[in-house]
């Protein structure tokens, strides 16, 4: 799934976090300023280094998704290793929130193929959360070439990648796009609701 429904002028923000910290607590910060939900690509292992700003983000209305445990590329591991990956994964949100990450799967590096998907989906998760748009600020992009490349592939119901790790400037270029974006006419929802 790489976009929402076209129908609305809605886009989705997500946040890939596999790193670092970086700006997770700024970005945090700033969506519940503006009163934006987003989705973040949770790895299991942040999770564990991070509980604080995993369980704020579920209190504060965001969704996860299953980033797996530790950011393989899937496609190079067998059936019981992929499983493993996400259950652990989903152990430790859980422990930390009492929620779940089903049905939302982001697979590290957007690599995958066909066993990938029919294995993810074996363990109940049925969307493999891909992007219309990525910011490319996990490369260290100029702030500002990132929120003229977000903008100008505004389309309804874009699904953005963006990262919270400290190399990336996507949380430098975020205002940019939102005020860009809101100026534009376009309403900011989770993945589940860009897609409905």
């Amino acid at each position: 799934m790489t976009r929402g429904t076209t129908q609305l002028r809605r886009v989705a923000l997500t946040f890939d976090a596999g790193s670092d910290r970086g700006s997770a607590a700024e970005i945090l910060d700033y969506l519940a300023a503006k009163a934006i939900p987003a989705s973040f690509g949770m790895t299991g292992l942040w999770a564990l280094d991070n509980p604080d700003l995993v369980a704020r983000m579920v209190d504060e209305g965001h969704v996860l998704i299953n980033h797996t445990y530790d950011h393989p590329h899937m496609e190079t591991l067998d059936t019981a290793e992929r499983l493993d990956q996400l259950a652990r994964a989903e152990s430790a949100v859980q422990t930390i929130t009492g929620s779940t990450m089903v049905p939302w799967f982001r697979p590290p590096y957007g690599a995958y193929n066909t066993q990938v998907l029919v294995d993810v989906a074996t363990a109940g998760y049925h969307y493999a959360v891909m992007w219309t748009v990525d910011s490319l600020g996990w490369q260290g992009l100029d702030p500002a070439l990132v929120t003229q490349r977000c903008l100008e592939g505004a389309v309804n119901g874009a699904i953005y990648l963006m990262h919270v790790g400290a190399l990336s400037t996507d949380w430098e270029a975020l205002p940019g796009i939102v005020e860009g974006l809101r100026a534009g006419g376009y309403q900011f929802v989770t993945v589940p609701e860009v897609i409905r």
